[in-house]
């Protein structure tokens, strides 16, 4: 069976937040709008825009504000609650760039999307199906991200029109 894809991981949780905790779902894309937010996960790039509306997926990031690299299981720690976001940054699992509120503004839609998980009736599926494909995927010694993955040449900084 072919390995799906974290952006469908990410879709499927959106999904389940906007139709099971609408509140939860409204209140993460009010603190990450109006920005665009590129993750790097095991790989895997993945650019999504924000508006208070919602969340949209897009082929590439246009203005990234915040650039997110990290791995699955970095991810899965968090969801757990055997990390920070502090620590994972520290622990050099997981790398944060942009400018200051901007990543505040990461930190607070992280938060209210963990809380709406732990809320939406769904999410113990998808958690299951990503840890089932994290668990299958090889074990690195070294928990620290590996070299960086080469960027379409734009960087997460500070956008002069806000």
């Amino acid at each position: 069976m072919p390995e799906r894809p974290f952006s469908d991981f990410l879709d499927e949780s959106f999904a389940a937040l906007r139709a099971e905790v609408p509140e939860i779902h409204a209140e993460m894309c009010r603190r990450l709008a109006p920005r665009e937010v590129e993750l790097v996960v095991d790989d895997e790039r993945i650019a999504i825009a924000f508006n208070r509306e919602g969340a949209a997926f897009l082929g590439e990031c246009r203005r990234p504000c915040i650039a997110v690299r990290t791995q699955g299981r970095a991810i899965l720690d968090l969801i757990d609650a055997l990390a920070t976001l502090r620590d994972a940054v520290l622990d050099e699992r997981l790398e944060l760039r942009g400018a200051p509120d901007d990543l505040l503004a990461f930190h607070e839609g992280l938060m209210a999307y963990l809380h709406g998980g732990v809320r939406a009736p769904s999410f113990p599926r998808l958690l299951r199906d990503f840890r089932r494909r994290q668990a299958a995927a090889p074990v690195a010694c070294d928990h620290r991200l590996p070299a960086p993955v080469p960027s379409s040449g734009r960087t997460a900084e500070p956008r002069e029109d806000r």
